[in-house]
């Protein structure tokens, strides 16, 4: 057949493919990230210390910070999980100073399940996110349901409980509805604004037979896609072996379609991605939680007084720049303490770090340190 046949042919054959009830698969194999050897020259300074377990950061009124933290995880401190707001009161481009921490919810759940997974994860406050006329902040539990909060100026009322772990969520303005990823059940939820959730996406094992643990997600307007960042869990599932027997390089970055839930690869060999960004169209903030996974523990106490990892390898994380199309990466910032939450402030970048039981003594980087959740802003050319 000539190549002029072939192409007149091909609109034929697919038509009839269609019609007969077969899928044909046009999508693009997915893109390994290859990330630059050498860091950005980016400047970097810590904006907030002390926090028990900070996560999601959000902007609030007056140029305040919103900051969900789940709490020590510790026994007898089972309420220590808090949505504070942090203001700058003295211009010092920290939240450290007397009077700049403010609870706006407070008593919220924390437990520590290292006694579970053999890690030193701290669950409680997650999300915070901003949609739909209001602040939802989630309370994510990794065997029970979570509760979603509504928060308005300083008021804070319960807006729906959800049968699933939702560790992030986004509002779709186009369609009016919330997006959420549950890391326990490997979902992508739908939820209307009556709170009422559906499942659209049940996330597959990956090549290792690991759960997927869908992290974290954010809205690509422009294509009308969401981006879901998939962690990878334990070879050994949930609580099985050690807690670290993790694959290097098996994270990724996922598309799904919003009406359908259909899902594509779209970054491949990521280690333990968490939260990401979109910076125009073709770029991809991506933080990674770790490089490694060591030292299981539990959560006794003599287990919890030794130096130790704790299941992640301590100040290994990264902050990594994403070319969509090409995958190449450029490494913004290395050495971060287990990152979790990513936030776009004017010309920062801000990020969380510090997972795990607070005073803990954890190897740093040029010997031991007491563990310590804290904030820090990058800022430069991006």
């Amino acid at each position: 057949m000539k190549r002029a046949e072939l192409g007149a042919t091909l609109p034929t054959i697919v038509a009839l493919l269609l019609a007969a009830g077969c899928s044909l698969s046009l999508d693009r194999r997915p893109t390994a990230v290859t990330v630059q050897t050498e860091p950005a020259a980016l400047a970097r300074r810590t904006v907030a210390r002390g926090l028990a377990n900070p996560r999601a950061m959000l902007r609030g009124d007056g140029g305040s910070l919103l900051v969900a933290t789940a709490g020590t995880g510790r026994p007898g401190e089972e309420t220590s999980g808090a949505v504070l707001i942090l203001n700058d009161l003295d211009n010092d481009g920290r939240y450290d100073s007397q009077g700049e921490r403010h609870p706006l919810l407070k008593d919220a759940p924390s437990v520590n399940i290292a006694g579970l997974v053999h890690r030193d994860e701290v669950f409680g406050m997650a999300a915070l996110a901003r949609g739909g006329g209001r602040v939802l902040a989630s309370v994510a539990f990794f065997d029970r349901p979570s509760s979603l909060w509504s928060v308005a100026g300083d008021s804070v009322e319960l807006w729906t409980e959800v049968e699933a772990n939702v560790n992030d969520l986004v509002f779709d303005n186009a369609r009016g509805v919330w997006f959420a990823v549950s890391s326990s059940t490997d979902q992508l939820l739908r939820l209307d604004d009556k709170g009422r959730a559906e499942v659209i996406t049940d996330f597959v094992e990956l090549e290792n037979g690991q759960d997927p643990v869908p992290g974290y997600l954010t809205l690509d307007h422009d294509n009308d896609r969401l981006l879901v960042s998939l962690f990878s869990g334990s070879t050994e599932g949930d609580s099985g072996g050690l807690g670290t027997e993790f694959v290097r390089g098996a994270g990724r970055i996922m598309s799904i379609d919003p009406d359908t839930g259909e899902t594509e690869t779209l970054l491949t060999g990521l280690t333990a991605p968490t939260d990401l960004v979109l910076v125009g169209q073709q770029r991809l903030l991506v933080l990674e939680f770790c490089d490694g996974f060591l030292d299981p523990m539990t959560n006794d106490q003599g287990s919890m007084s030794e130096v130790s990892h704790g299941g992640f390898r301590r100040f290994s994380g990264r902050l990594l720049d994403v070319d969509l199309a090409t995958g190449a990466a450029r490494l913004l910032a290395e050495g971060l303490d287990t990152p979790t939450n990513l936030l776009l402030a004017g010309s920062d970048v801000l990020v969380s770090e510090g997972m795990g039981t607070p005073g803990r003594p954890i190897p740093g980087p040029e010997g031991e340190v007491r563990l310590d959740g804290f904030i820090e802003a990058f800022s430069g050319r991006f």
